[in-house]
């Protein structure tokens, strides 16, 4: 990864971090909040942006200190012969 891609995902990293410790405290206000459609409302976009908040920054923590991958080798295909499948 070049030097630039990788500074932006780490601030992506950091703002979706950020963003679900938003949520959860959002989901925490929800759940201990009396019942009713604004209460449920609270739950329901604490509990979804946390999910996919959680889920962004999982995918871009495995990228960043996950192991570099290998460049992939070009596979050299043998000529069929006449009469082979």
């Amino acid at each position: 990864m070049a030097t630039a891609a990788v500074r932006r995902a780490r601030r992506w990293f950091w703002a979706l971090t950020a963003l679900a410790v938003l949520a959860a405290g959002l989901l925490h206000t929800g759940l201990s909040a009396a019942t009713g459609p604004g209460a449920s409302l609270l739950v329901l976009v604490g509990g979804l942006v946390l999910t996919a908040s959680v889920t962004q920054a999982a995918r871009i923590l495995t990228v960043l200190a996950g192991p570099t991958r290998r460049p992939v080798r070009a596979r050299v295909r043998r000529p069929r012969e006449a009469g082979q499948p």
